[in-house]
């Protein structure tokens, strides 16, 4: 009875074994996202560009905060010397302008903002790019996984061998190179296809310039319109207000 019971657990301790060693052992990477971007030029450009608008946007803010607090400090100041009517003008006046702020940070720095789109545009192209060559090189050296280090993934421990950063940032270096050398090439020599090629781009471009101008001026002839508006809506107010100082005037 014994001696069965050490041949059947000898059995399953080599099934175990076999089992175990059958098993493909998964190849892991990793790449350090932010280390890749900060090494690209474009990357470095588009970060600045986007930064540029931010801040831009952001000073505006301020500047309309400071507005609105003039305006409150002001109306603090007046209040004792001022009628019941006035100071209801006074205060909607106020309440208009925090709106009018409130509707612009969001504009810019809501969920659906100005700041995601601009992200989206200058920014998300080259990561999708260093992501479409990690995934290339990831097939081609046979990685199961990759991790990105700098993501909020914990990595306690990892091997320097299985860091593949330095390699995907080498072959986009390695493909901007090449595309710049083609050009090289393509100048050196007349082609009719390349320069009928060259025209066309720089058709589109000068096309797309000239819509990106009709936009802008849009946008500015609709911000002096809507500025117009609200100037005349100021001016009705403080109108308003003025007739009823005069009426008060009058019948003392």
């Amino acid at each position: 009875m014994i001696k069965k019971s050490i041949t059947y657990l000898t059995f399953i301790t080599l099934i175990s074994t076999q089992i175990c060693f059958s098993q493909k052992a998964e190849r892991i990477g990793y790449v350090n996202m932010e280390y890749i971007l900060s090494q690209m030029e474009d990357y470095k450009l588009a970060n600045q560009q986007l930064e540029e608008k931010i801040g831009k946007w952001k000073q505006e803010i301020e500047l309309k905060k400071g507005g609105i607090k003039n305006l409150k400090d002001s109306l603090m100041i007046e209040k004792p010397l001022l009628t019941f009517d006035i100071i209801q003008d006074r205060e909607s006046e106020i309440e208009f302008e925090e709106k009018q702020l409130n509707d612009y940070q969001i504009k810019r720095f809501g969920v659906n903002g100005d700041w995601v789109a601009q992200e989206l545009m200058l920014i998300r192209p080259i990561q999708d790019q260093v992501m479409n060559v990690v995934q290339t090189i990831a097939k081609q050296k046979k990685f199961d996984k990759i991790f990105d280090q700098s993501a909020d993934a914990i990595m306690l421990y990892s091997e320097k061998k299985y860091d593949i950063s330095d390699l995907v940032l080498k072959n986009i270096l390695r493909s901007e190179k090449l595309e710049e050398l083609n050009i090289e090439f393509d100048d050196e020599s007349f082609d009719p296809e390349y320069e009928a090629r060259k025209k066309l781009i720089e058709e589109n471009k000068l096309k797309k310039a000239e819509e990106a101008k009709s936009k802008k001026d849009l946008l500015l002839k609709l911000r002096e319109e809507k500025k117009e508006k609200y100037q005349r809506k100021r001016d009705s107010l403080l109108k308003l207000r003025k007739q009823k100082i005069t009426l008060k005037k009058v019948k003392k």
